[in-house]
């Protein structure tokens, strides 16, 4: 009997379970891992002016801008957040106020190599579980559009206006240590030319 449970736990592998299930663990674990206490998201819907240097010696050197010219605009790196007020309400919930910040390039549509670097930013109230210690992230967060175009032209600058919208993922972090059950290490498999079945892709936060 003893033999036949170690070779039934030697074929234990990263997968889905066999239809009999899968054979009990070997171990108990304490590891260390981030747990994610609480999460949500939200697609929001913001405008924002920002002005942009022209002519010889501005950002936005090359060309002539006229009210209603469209921008381009795109996501210039991770969306963060901070926060700025926390109010505990029961248990670990705390009613959290957040600033959102969008990091976005604006491109000269008359010279793609010349660029202005913006961040955005807008405040968020949510109420979470989120325990003293905890960091809030917002990385998973992404820019869904930003359309911007010329609003007002001056002498040496340009106002342009941006209407963007984004999908904020907000998420309450701690790292902790957990006990888990096991089954011992990880050993990987020789690879294949046709490989098994590939886990699906996580499902999208915003639709």
């Amino acid at each position: 009997m003893a033999d036949e449970v170690s070779t039934q736990q030697q074929v234990v592998g990263p997968g889905v379970c066999p239809p009999e299930g899968c054979p009990p663990p070997t171990r108990i674990e304490c590891i260390v891992a981030d747990k994610v206490y609480d999460s949500c998201f939200q697609v929001e819907s913001r405008s924002r002016d920002t002005t942009v240097t022209t002519g010889l010696t501005g950002t936005f050197v090359t060309g002539t801008f006229t009210v209603g010219q469209p921008i381009p605009c795109a996501q210039a790196g991770p969306i963060t957040c901070n926060v700025i007020n926390r109010t505990p309400t029961t248990g670990n919930f705390a009613t959290l106020t957040i600033v959102v910040s969008v990091p976005v390039t604006l491109t000269n549509p008359n010279a793609a190599t010349e660029t202005a670097n913006r961040v955005f930013t807008f405040t968020k109230i949510v109420t979470l579980c989120a325990p003293e210690g905890v960091t809030v992230d917002c990385g998973e967060s992404t820019l869904l559009f930003c359309n911007c175009v010329v609003s007002a032209v001056g002498v040496g600058n340009i106002t342009v206006t941006c209407d963007f919208q984004v999908c904020v993922v907000i998420k309450t972090i701690l790292t902790v240590q957990l006990l888990v059950p096991s089954y011992g290490f990880c050993v990987p498999a020789p690879c294949v030319v046709a490989p098994g079945v590939c886990p699906p892709a996580p499902p999208a936060q915003c639709f």
